[in-house]
This record gives C-alpha cells, sequence and structure tokens, in this order.
C-alpha cells in the first residue's frame, strides 16, 4: 500500500496546485 500513500501525496500536491491557480486566475480577473 506505499504506491497509494504516495499517489494520495501526488493527488493532493496536484490540487493545491490547481486551487493556487484559480487564486491567481480569479486576482487576475478583478484588476
Amino acid at each position: 500500500m506505499k504506491n497509494l500513500g504516495q499517489l494520495m501525496k501526488q493527488a493532493q500536491a496536484m490540487q493545491s496546485k490547481m486551487s493556487e491557480l484559480q487564486g491567481k486566475m480569479s486576482d487576475a480577473e478583478v484588476e
């Protein structure tokens, strides 16, 4: 189940990156 832990970590990292990008996008839209 070691792989599962790695997959979860990768998924979380991708999610945080996506939300970060979305935040930048909304910031750009406002300005």
